[in-house]
């Protein structure tokens, strides 16, 4: 039945008959039923009657149950070994030294053991220059222990269990006597395997979910734990009433959430790209896109996507909108940064473990430029190249295209390093500009008023009045259209008419920073990757004639600010 371990189980046999090491460092999902020979066991009791049935003497350890032995013969034999000494240990300092002797004299006498080391990261976390005495002494232990010859020549294995490697100490997780394995989060067919036993040991799920199977639920379910699973079942199973498609969908939504600790948030897909005012070209691209993913041309999808464009263009809203239409979830990756030690690397760690589960997924990325850093950024003790690395790596990687898509959105694209707009990670590069076409401005005025619930206005037909407007953005002609609004309610009046636009029009002073906004307008179309998405009076510029209008705006911008051009 060795076929029907699950993957990670089946590596961690292949290590360990190699004689590679005796230390394996388990992380990911390790906390979730581990499904063999038609059961699912909790963690612990698969390691003690499945993985280590062979095993005389197994244990398990965590810093606060102390050291637990599987069976009344472990226990036995530990007790005798300890006959001399009254005191009850738990601590690591004073467990380790003790088991060290005891898995000595036990090996010498060629006898199978096996220790599991729970929530490891609180023996030895990643704290480095700031560990205490006895985290270093836990640490010199594994380390011994990780390079024993007897424990290489033995039949011994030590699992540390953690959910994030970056959480440990970065001397265990580098040293190569070690090996560390991923714990997956279940596949579809785990899924699936799983959902019909709880079919089976739960009849009332068929009333339930009448319009659901084991099949259609292991896809509805995908980035789930199945503990996960197991609760939200065990909720529709008690629900008084049937549950549908949306409900399952929303409820799977909150838990995917609360487990990714607020660093991802679902997107809302009841828009469209419909709702878009303008941007022709970018919504004609962009359904291409989804028409592909929707057809399995996933092949031919790129890896990702760079939005660029001046503030106020309606950058994410175009995204929110899109998320609507493109036939998989998107969602936002949040600000994953923190202060403690270890912490980034770990949150970066369980969104992209999660991503995998959720794949085909979109992921958007706001002011991206500020939220991924690069690999030169100092002052953080290499956090920032670290999980640039981490995370450029995992962007690239072939086996995700048309499953995992990236889209990142950034006014300043020179702020973001090259290497994550290279192609092969964020490839395809789409500029949105404000509206600049008589017909752009009244389809971005009549969609805001709709939009806004100001009903549909008497637009001037003259093609002259609006090609005398300055170009607005999206933003600005929103908050035109709101002030429009503002003088109809406090002159009584109960519509807003095209008077009270032009009364806003006439009173509108637009920041005045029009050289950063023309700044970050060339910065887009230097970026763009596509002819076609460019505006006419942009579309025949030279490089050269881009690069002298961006160094010209930025050395007035820097000169008026006083601030040095570097970087």
């Amino acid at each position: 039945m060795t076929a029907d371990l699950p993957g990670w189980v089946r590596e961690l046999a292949r290590q360990y008959h190699a004689g590679r090491t005796a230390i394996f460092i388990l992380h990911g999902n390790i906390h979730d039923y581990v499904g063999y020979g038609g059961k699912v066991y909790m963690p612990r009791e698969f390691y003690g009657s499945i993985l280590f049935r062979r095993r005389e003497l197994v244990f398990f350890y965590n810093r606060a149950s102390g050291l637990l032995p599987r069976d009344e013969q472990a226990q036995q034999d530990f007790g005798a070994f300890l006959r001399d000494k009254s005191k009850e240990v738990r601590s690591p300092a004073e467990i380790f030294p003790l088991l060290h002797a005891y898995f000595h004299q036990r090996l010498r006498e060629r006898r199978r053991l096996a220790l599991v080391i729970e929530y490891a990261e609180t023996l030895i976390p990643n704290a480095v220059g700031y560990s205490s005495a006895e985290e270093r002494i836990t640490l010199l232990y594994l380390l011994q222990w990780a390079q024993s010859q007897l424990f290489l020549q033995s039949d011994i294995t030590i699992l540390l269990l953690t959910e994030s490697l970056s959480e440990l100490h970065p001397k265990l997780v580098s040293n190569p006597h070690l090996s560390a394995i991923r714990v997956p989060y279940p596949d579809a067919e785990q899924r699936e395997a799983f959902i019909a036993m709880q079919w089976e040991a739960r009849p009332i799920l068929r009333e339930r979910l009448p319009a659901s199977s084991p099949q259609t639920l292991a896809l509805t379910f995908g980035g789930l734990t199945l503990v996960q699973i197991e609760k939200l079942l065990a909720e529709v199973a008690e629900s008084p009433t049937p549950w549908n498609e949306t409900q399952l969908t929303e409820r799977k939504r909150q838990l995917v959430e609360a487990h990714a600790g607020g660093l991802l948030e679902f997107m809302s897909t009841h828009l469209t790209l419909d709702a878009v005012a303008g941007h022709h070209a970018a919504k004609a691209y962009l359904r291409s896109v989804a028409q592909a993913l929707k057809e399995g041309h996933t092949a031919v999808i790129p890896m990702g996507f760079l939005i660029t464009g001046p503030v106020g263009t309606g950058k994410t809203f175009l995204l929110r909108c899109f998320a609507g239409e493109i036939g998989i979830p998107m969602v936002q990756l949040k600000n994953f940064r923190s202060k403690w030690v270890g912490e980034t690397e770990a949150n970066l760690e369980r969104i992209l473990s999660l991503l995998e589960a959720l794949a085909p997924i979109a992921v958007l990325i706001d002011e991206a430029d500020t939220q991924l850093g690069g690999r030169d950024r100092e002052g953080d003790s290499g956090v920032s190249a670290r999980v640039f690395g981490r995370l450029a790596n995992f962007m690239s990687d072939p086996r995700h295209r048309g499953r995992i898509l990236w889209f990142l959105i950034t006014a300043r694209p020179d702020l973001l390093p090259v290497d994550l707009k290279r192609q092969g990670r964020a490839e395809e590069h789409i500029p949105l500009f404000p509206p600049m076409t008589p017909q752009e401005k009244k389809e971005v005025v009549e969609a805001l008023s709709q939009r806004l619930g100001m009903g549909s206005l008497a637009l001037p037909a003259e093609e002259e009045f609006w090609m005398k407007l300055p170009n607005f953005s999206g933003a600005e002609w929103e908050a035109i259209l709101t002030r429009a609004r503002f003088h109809a309610v406090v002159g009584g009046k109960g519509q807003v008419t095209w008077t009270e636009v032009e009364a806003a029009l006439e009173d509108f002073l637009p920041p005045s920073y029009p050289e950063e906004i023309a700044y970050m307008t060339y910065l887009a179309v230097l970026e763009c990757t596509r002819r076609s998405l460019l505006p006419l009076p942009y579309r025949e510029m030279s490089r050269e004639e881009l690069f002298a209008q961006i160094e010209r705006l930025r050395a007035r911008i820097y000169a008026r600010s006083g601030t040095s051009q570097a970087g």
